[in-house]
């Protein structure tokens, strides 16, 4: 990172500037961008929706090129940067005794894209989320209990309660202190209650709040308050206290939809990339628009996300690349 870069608030935000742009570009690319950070904030990562392999960045480098690829199949469960250089990602079936048709968990190293360890999983796995420090990963499968996964020792930490009716997950989070975790999805039956709430103990029930979000796409942890945002297929993101278990505000304005939700690591903003081309940053406090901005492809929806430091914002471009926006120090 560029540490005499400012960091990124709620008076500097307006005047966000796109300060690099990190590929090679991929033409035509309409599929999108899943991102993560490293804890460390040394690296960044992405991921194609469709048929483009898994990129990562040296964000201190100079060179825009990738450190690293991985072809990895088409998958729609995202892949995270944890603690110690590792990629992790779901893998396609082995046909070994051990797992013969299962999907694996993988982890790659992020210096070579040498395998460091893989697990077989019982069912495909729709969404993963990582903890802070990247020593635990949120694994949610689609039909079967969320587990919660120990990066370090690359065994099974504990497992969660199920789903409590048949519904397809869409996102979901740890929160900041690895004590909650959070599921947004969509009943199959139509049944009200597309948020999922659990404590991360073995066996944890889940408590299921409605939300005017429908369907649900996105579920952010504020970094330092017991909250939690939650944005989806309206012009609102809902904000929920964990503790209480209930709605707290509505903070409205959040145009083209809230597909992806981000804060800053002080928690007074929110970044939200929408379901077309673009992402703007708000106020969290009041949801006010400070800035806003996008290219012309209008088929493709990305992630955008703060790094840990918060000095850059990263949003995947409609070329393939990923542009990165900060402050001009000057």
């Amino acid at each position: 990172m560029n540490a005499s870069r400012p960091v990124i608030t709620p008076a500097q935000a307006p005047h966000l500037k796109r300060v690099r742009e990190l590929g090679p570009r991929r033409i035509p690319f309409s599929s999108g961008h899943q991102l993560g950070f490293d804890p460390g904030g040394t690296l960044l990562l992405a991921k194609g929706r469709g048929e483009a392999p898994l990129r990562w960045w040296d964000v201190g480098s100079p060179s825009d090129a990738p450190l690293g690829t991985f072809e990895a199949p088409p998958s729609a469960a995202p892949a995270v940067l944890t603690g110690g250089d590792r990629v992790v990602c779901v893998g396609p079936a082995n046909l070994s005794p051990a797992g013969l048709w299962r999907p694996r968990l993988l982890a790659l190293s992020a210096r070579d894209g040498a395998l460091l360890g893989e697990e077989h999983v019982q069912h495909a796995v729709t969404t993963l989320a990582r903890s802070r420090g990247g020593e635990h990963l949120l694994v949610v499968p689609d039909g079967g209990a969320p587990f919660i996964w120990d990066v370090k020792s690359w065994r099974l930490a504990c497992e969660l309660g199920g789903l409590d009716i048949e519904a397809s997950v869409t996102a979901c989070a740890l929160s900041p202190d690895g004590r909650f975790a959070a599921v947004t999805a969509i009943p199959h039956d139509g049944q009200q209650g597309n948020l999922w709430l659990w404590e991360t103990t073995p066996g944890a029930r889940p408590w299921r709040l409605s939300i005017d979000a429908s369907p649900a796409w996105s579920v952010a942890f504020h970094p330092t308050e017991p909250l939690l945002a939650v944005g989806g297929l309206t012009e609102d993101v809902v904000v929920v206290h964990v503790g209480e278990r209930r709605l707290v505000r509505t903070l409205a304005g959040f145009r083209g939809y809230a597909c992806n939700l981000d804060f800053n690591p002080e928690g007074t903003l929110l970044a939200a990339s929408h379901d077309s081309r673009g992402f703007s940053v708000h106020r969290f406090d009041t949801g006010a628009e400070l800035f806003r901005t996008g290219d012309d492809n209008d088929i493709q929806t990305s992630d955008v996300l703060f790094s840990p430091d918060g000095r850059l914002l990263a949003w995947g471009q409609g070329d393939g690349t990923v542009g990165l926006w900060g402050v001009d120090p000057r």
